[in-house]
């Protein structure tokens, strides 16, 4: 035991070490991925989007953001072409602007009918 350790000083926590990653060999998806966004572009459309289509008053307004930062998120990947967090951002941004569309197209019908109601 050459060390001298101090019992007033906190233990020195070393970070974990990503896994070694040969040439030529993907990262592959871990279960993190599905909570740890990888492309935040993705996460902010899939939220959006899902919240725009329950809150039907706001899909006005987070149906056309979570359709661009999907978009954007698509755009991001193909630039990025990773395997790690691909698929849960790919799935995140259609998520986003499917939910998005739909709760664009539901506020719109809801304004419009209350329109013509009158």
């Amino acid at each position: 035991m050459s060390e001298n350790h101090d019992p007033f000083q906190p233990p020195q926590i070393q970070p974990p070490q990503p896994p070694v990653q040969h040439p030529g060999q993907q990262q592959s998806a871990s279960a993190l991925d599905a909570i740890i966004p990888t492309n935040p572009l993705a996460a902010v459309s899939c939220w959006s989007g899902i919240l725009g289509m329950l809150l039907c008053p706001l899909g006005i307004l987070l149906g056309p953001l979570a359709l661009v930062t999907g978009i954007l998120a698509i755009k991001k990947w193909k630039i990025q072409e990773t395997a790690y967090g691909a698929t849960t951002s790919k799935v995140r941004a259609w998520i986003g602007m499917v939910t998005g569309t739909l709760g664009l197209l539901i506020s719109l019908s809801t304004v419009v009918i209350a329109i013509l109601a009158r």
